[in-house]
């Protein structure tokens, strides 16, 4: 097989399901294999009444969280289907057939890549971008980012901060304006389409991570690795952002909360923080809990 889809569920089959119906005839999709997250709701009978033509449902045998998930479905792609290339697809987006054509065109005259993306909208129609004014912070919300220092990674993540020094955490506005392709370090991960063997060759997504920063650690892998990613300026997708992970924490503090084990796992493997940069990184965190508690939602 040349092109398959993975999709990851965690006790939300309405959303998968929703996904499957949109998907399940696209000519550019070989095969679409969903793997439920050991969901502790009735996900699993409702997915299994899904099962039929090219739709493939693995079980995991617990919940490893969002990279595990998908690692082990590229992993049956690869051994079983021998898939070249798997779009990585949330339930909460949607995207259109000839859009992963192209990426899969792309992957395939451009060796060098292993990663390639479109340019992530809101449902409305608008590009995702992490600009001033933006009250939540998404870190899949911008088109594509660097990979940045310790210092400047900080900054990004403080709702205040990242306002003031957007033009410095960020690429040129020019860089990612026109309708070709561009490398960058990081796309969203909402939707992403990875030439197999590079992927696992890099170590696939970091499993010590449950949920957020997953792109930052693949950017970091892939560069280490030697490979590029590239975002297609001319192809988009909608995302309704966090629609699955809201349902099971539905607070701006829960999600926070969970975003910090993951950035401050980053700076100590990835960026090779030192114990005070970690202990500086802690107290930057209360800041922006305390942010939150004032401005954003309480709980």
């Amino acid at each position: 097989m040349n092109t398959v889809c993975v999709i990851v569920n965690y006790n939300d089959a309405a959303t998968t399901l929703l996904q499957l119906n949109r998907i399940a005839d696209y000519q550019n999709l070989d095969a679409v294999i969903v793997v439920d997250n050991a969901s502790s709701d009735d996900s699993l009978l409702r997915l299994r009444a899904a099962v039929k033509g090219k739709i493939i449902l693995l079980c995991a045998d617990r919940n490893g969280g969002y990279g595990a998930g998908n690692n082990f479905g590229i992993r049956y792609a690869d051994e079983v289907l021998h898939a070249r290339q798997v779009l990585i697809a949330n339930p909460d987006t949607a995207f259109s057939d000839n859009t992963v054509g192209r990426m899969s065109r792309f992957l395939r005259r451009h060796p060098g890549v292993a990663v390639v993306a479109p340019v992530q909208k809101t449902p409305g129609g608008t590009v995702q971008r992490n600009t001033p004014g933006t009250r939540e912070h998404v870190l899949a919300g911008a088109a594509a980012w660097p990979l940045r220092p310790w210092l400047y990674d900080l900054l990004e993540s403080g709702p205040v901060s990242r306002r003031i020094f957007t033009s410095l955490l960020h690429y040129p506005r020019r860089k990612l304006k026109g309708t070709g392709a561009v490398l960058v370090d990081c796309v969203p991960g909402a939707l992403l389409m990875v030439d197999v063997r590079k992927f696992l060759d890099a170590g696939g997504y970091d499993e010590a991570v449950f949920l957020y920063g997953e792109e930052y650690m693949l950017g970091s892998r892939m560069k280490q690795r030697g490979y590029e990613t590239a975002l297609l300026l001319g192809e988009s997708y909608d995302h309704c952002h966090a629609k699955t992970i809201s349902k099971r924490y539905r607070t701006q503090l829960a999600r926070q909360k969970l975003r910090e084990q993951a950035t401050l796992y980053y700076y100590a493997a990835y960026l090779h923080a030192s114990a005070w940069q970690l202990f500086l990184t802690r107290l930057f965190y209360r800041l922006i809990r305390l942010e939150l508690w004032l401005f954003g939602e309480r709980g």
